[in-house]
């Protein structure tokens, strides 16, 4: 018997399996978003680094789902997560630049006395100040009402998701973002903006991946966890390259010989990072065919033949 879905995502219970999923997976990380909101005024780290990751979840499957919604509504939560996020951004660079940059210095050797403790006080008023302009973001009006209508379940009925999708469409749309990341691999990225936007890209490969993985979930969890261990090498080397530039654009207080012993040492690590992502990649649309490969069954005649990547 098909479990019932909440109809908070549509007007009726969807007759599609597809539906039923999305709609799930819609419900479930608005839930955690909620739960998130709720613990933001705390500003603890991973309060707001789960607060960040549940908004992005959510706005990666209203992308990845497009054409099943109201396109209008739709876009318009998209903003509003998209907003959400960014405004929650300072805090969590701060934190990562900090542990990054302190584990980095504790690498150098012979890093005089006076230079660490400079750059631990540089570390730590950059933190300060990016959680009190949060802070002074959460106070403001706005925003807590913009929170409070991105935590609202009833936020999602706008959206008037189709209650007749199967899963051939679905699919469909799962193996969307899977193509544009061939397309990207396939132009070799090597920029920092290039591996940023592929990284994006991977995210939502991974959310919509999730969404649907209750179909083959060994086989989807092989794929996932790959995925992961990319997106954690990709991050590392972006959390360093950012961390070279805010090095850079705080040269006159830390000082040019500082700056340049920990320079060398965060190069010497994007170099590194960047490697072991090309080969973690190696590995990572082969495994998604197999996935594909496995789900044969649930495609139209035309979409099993076509190589999901």
């Amino acid at each position: 018997m098909r479990r019932p879905v909440s109809a908070e995502v549509t007007d009726c219970v969807p007759d599609g399996e597809g539906s039923r999923l999305v709609s799930q997976s819609l419900v479930e990380h608005q839930g955690r978003l909620q739960a998130a909101i709720a613990k933001l005024r705390a500003a603890r780290p991973g309060d707001v680094h789960d607060a960040r990751v549940a908004a992005r979840r959510l706005r990666a499957l209203l992308t990845t789902y497009r054409p099943l919604f109201d396109e209008r509504k739709a876009q318009r939560l998209r903003r509003g997560l998209r907003d959400f996020a960014s405004g929650l951004s300072g805090p969590r660079d701060a934190d990562v630049r900090r542990d990054l940059l302190l584990a980095v210095a504790a690498r150098v050797l012979r890093l005089a006395v006076a230079d660490t403790r400079c750059l631990r006080a540089a570390l730590r008023r950059d933190c300060a100040e990016s959680r009190l302009a949060m802070r002074e973001l959460l106070g403001k009006e706005d925003w807590a009402e913009s929170a409070g209508i991105l935590g609202d379940r009833r936020t999602l009925a706008v959206l008037r998701l189709r209650p007749d999708v199967e899963l051939a469409e679905l699919l469909e749309l799962v193996d969307q973002p899977w193509r544009d990341a061939g397309k990207r691999l396939a132009a070799s990225p090597g920029s920092p903006t290039e591996l940023h936007r592929l990284r994006l890209i991977l995210k939502r490969c991974r959310y919509a991946l999730e969404s649907v993985s209750s179909l083959q979930p060994v086989r989807a969890g092989r794929v996932i966890d790959r995925l992961q261990s990319v997106q954690d090498s990709l991050g590392e080397y972006l959390d360093a390259v950012a961390a070279r530039k805010w090095l850079k654009g705080n040269e006159a207080m830390l000082g040019r010989r500082l700056v340049r012993r920990l320079d060398d040492e965060l190069q010497a690590l994007e170099k590194k990072l960047k490697a072991l992502t090309r080969r973690r990649l190696a590995g990572l649309v082969p495994a998604y065919v197999k996935w594909g490969m496995a789900l044969r069954g649930l495609r139209t005649p035309e979409e099993a033949t076509r190589d999901p990547a």
